[in-house]
């Protein structure tokens, strides 16, 4: 049945782009960072043509269609577009991946790989990067504005990117400084007084150094009736490009981001209690306590200082990102139906160096790198349990100090065999080290553990054709090991490992107006680290998945069908399961694995017609559809996020010049209620959860210089 919807999906993608349904990727605002891909057209007919985009998630500068992994590239202005706000709002673009939101929280999934917990304790299962640099859970917000490129790459990247990229990795680019003097501003006002509004400007100080700066705020009511989830954020972003030769660069940037107003809440039951009216809460807990946003707050602050230097001796590129990342988050939200709440507060300080030496050797290209992190994190967690409407007890869950540190060393070699043939191999040796101690749930506690481990990586890549490559990677990942602090003397929960064979094919066709991609993936993944709340014992439990398997494949198409219609499309099937998951006392052989819907489909139009001396519109068509997947590993019927579509819609106005531009959107046209998370200790009680937003709807002002 599976490998049956396979491949009726696949053929209803390749039929979808052959016919005449029109879409691609998404309007460049007037107001966004301008990119500029190179085209390429048919130089008798004229006719239109894909641009080229170029990428470096695999940490080289590659044409993608040249690259045989699978990325997925967008770029700022689609961004700004969509007026995504945080990084949940990438999953529009990002066709495998599951982003989780829990107050400042951002969970990483990358085809079924990631972690559910947001303790320190645990370890990230994909990796969140921002120009080079990782960032960890709690520090993610206020980084998605003023954006150059978005580049997800999908599998385990554990030679390139070492621990926390077993599933993939999420790379953020921000908008480098110009000496051209230009800039944009763009403003964003809709129902729920939602409010977004984005400005920034490239100040050349020479012809050698120039500079940006740019800001963003973002506010809107909430969207349920206890008034939790009303965001009021700020963010700021200076940088500075010194280039005084094709030799030599030094991106140096400092961004800031503030988040205030309401944190979510999971406050919504499954079964829901207001079945007609899925946004509205209770408005008393259990005992009698009101559930009101007013009662909840957040103070989130984050600080991120880094450089992209780049060096060229002759033949050798030699690369090296510092950074240094600050971020305290502080928030009180409600957690479950009966109106408890929890009190967070996560402060950590880390540092990283990156070096990277890039050379060519005959048919030989050669990466080495070096690679240190040293993370700080000070983490309190209490719970607040109402015993009346106003008493309740303030009781500490978790207080850890904890360090970690990650050394690593990586060496990746592609040796071309012939014109179309390639061969790659590569490894990195990681050691982690993590020293803790603190309250957990039997009292006081300390940890500490070392370990070294290796990852690899070989593939081969041929081409069949000049704009037709087909390629097969095996590769490997890990997940650090962490530990239990509920449990004395502190348990170790072993290092997850995944180990992939995967192959592709990518392609282009009818003078380069047809884009067709493909993988095929199958995954072995060993210890995934279950986290589990036993009410009767007070504390959590540690469960290890001895071994579980995904696989699945990928396909994406882009057209350009007229120099005025584009096309775009993707289907991602999945099949994650734990196939040996059991101990003394419970058996979840079988089971689904945490957020991996078996389908996964994307879909845009758009159409631009032309006014002659009066501008053009633009109007575009969004549309998305996930199957249910499972927020509990132990596939609890109440924690089971139900299947959805979601579509968008826009129509924009820009006169000749694209000085400006006026759009008009409507986002979730279905007004579904969308859970973002379940969560249950067992099933049978009703699961607590969010939702994404109801319908917006509004107006989008753009202009550049």
């Amino acid at each position: 049945m599976f490998v049956r919807r396979y491949l009726l999906a696949s053929a209803a993608l390749i039929a979808t782009l052959a016919g005449p349904t029109y879409a691609q990727t998404a309007p460049h605002p007037t107001g966004a960072p301008e990119e500029k891909p190179t085209p390429t057209q048919n130089d008798a007919t004229k006719a239109p043509a894909l641009e080229e985009i170029v990428v470096t998630a695999r940490k080289q500068v590659e044409n993608n269609q040249k690259a045989p992994a699978s990325i997925v590239a967008v770029s700022g202005s689609e961004v700004l577009a969509r007026g995504i706000t945080d990084p949940q709002g990438l999953e529009v673009f990002l066709p495998s991946v599951n982003l989780r939101r829990q107050g400042p929280v951002t969970q990483v999934f990358i085809r079924a790989v990631g972690a559910r917990s947001d303790l320190p304790n645990f370890s990230a299962g994909s990796a969140f990067i921002y120009n080079g640099i990782i960032v960890q859970r709690y520090g993610t917000f206020g980084l998605t504005f003023d954006l150059d490129s978005v580049q997800s790459i999908a599998g385990p990247q554990g030679t390139l990117y070492g621990g926390s990229a077993a599933g993939g990795a999420i790379n953020l680019f921000s908008a480098k400084p110009k000496t051209n003097g230009s800039g944009y501003a763009n403003l964003e006002v809709g129902n729920l007084n939602a409010l977004h509004a984005s400005v920034a400007q490239n100040v050349s100080l020479s012809d050698t150094l120039s500079v940006r700066g740019a800001v963003d705020y973002n506010r809107r009511d909430s969207y349920n009736s206890a008034g939790t989830f009303r965001p009021n954020e700020i963010s700021g972003r200076a940088a500075l490009l010194f280039k005084p030769s094709s030799d030599f660069s030094a991106h140096v940037f400092y961004s800031h981001g503030s988040s205030k107003g309401r944190p979510s809440s999971t406050v919504f039951g499954n079964p829901l209690v207001f079945p007609d009216d899925p946004y509205r809460v209770q408005a008393t807990g259990t005992n009698g306590n009101p559930i009101r946003g007013e009662n909840t707050r957040q103070n989130n602050r984050n600080d991120l200082i880094g450089a992209n230097i780049e060096l060229n001796v002759g033949a050798n590129t030699f690369t090296y990102i510092p950074g240094y990342v600050s971020f305290t988050a502080e928030f009180l939200q409600y957690v479950g139906l009966a109106g408890n709440r929890l009190d967070v507060f996560d402060k950590e300080r880390q540092h990283s160096q990156e070096l990277r030496w890039n050379r060519s050797f005959g048919a030989l290209k050669a990466n080495v790198g070096l690679f240190y992190l040293n993370n700080k994190t000070r983490y309190v967690l209490y719970q607040d349990r109402f015993t009346s409407p106003t008493a309740f007890n303030h009781v500490l869950l978790n207080s850890t100090d904890q360090v970690n540190e990650s050394y690593a060393a990586y060496a990746q070699g592609i040796l071309s065999a012939s014109e179309r043939l390639r061969f790659t191999a590569g490894g990195r040796i990681s050691r982690d080290h993590i020293r803790a101690s603190g309250i957990g749930g039997r009292g006081a506690f300390t940890f500490e553990k070392s370990h070294t481990h290796p990852d690899y990586k070989v593939g081969v890549d041929f081409d069949l054709a000049d704009r037709i490559l087909v390629y097969a990677n095996v590769q490997t990942g890990q997940i650090p090991f962490g530990y239990n602090p509920d449990v004395l003397p502190s348990e170790v929960i072993p290092e997850s490992r995944l180990s992939s064979l995967s192959g592709g094919i990518k392609s282009r066709f009818l003078d380069n107006r047809i884009e067709l991609n493909a993988e095929v993936f199958h995954y072995t993944y060993k210890n995934f680290q279950a986290i589990q709340f036993v009410t009767s014992l007070g504390r959590s439990i540690i469960l290890n998945s001895q071994k579980a398997t995904i696989y699945g494949i990928d396909v994406s198409g882009r057209a350009q069908v007229t120099p005025t219609t584009q096309l775009n499309a993707s289907v991602v099937l999945l099949n994650g399961e734990f196939n040996k998951f059991e101990g003394v006392g419970y058996n979840y052989n079988g089971l689904q694995m945490v957020y991996a819907p078996k389908v996964s489909i994307q879909a845009g139009a758009q159409q631009t017609i032309k006014l002659g001396r009066s501008g053009k519109l633009v109007g575009r068509v969004d549309s998305r559809y996930r199957s249910s997947a499972y927020a509990s590993f132990q596939n609890f019927a109440n924690t089971k996020l139900p299947s959805f579509t979601r579509t968008d819609v826009s129509l924009s106005y820009s006169p000749p010049g694209d000085h400006f531009s006026l759009t008009g959107f409507v986002r979730n046209v279905e007004d579904d209620a969308v859970y973002t998370t379940l969560a249950a200790p067992s099933a049978t009680v009703v699961a607590n959860g969010n939702f994404e937003a109801p319908r917006t709807y509004g107006i989008q002002f753009s202009a550049k210089w």
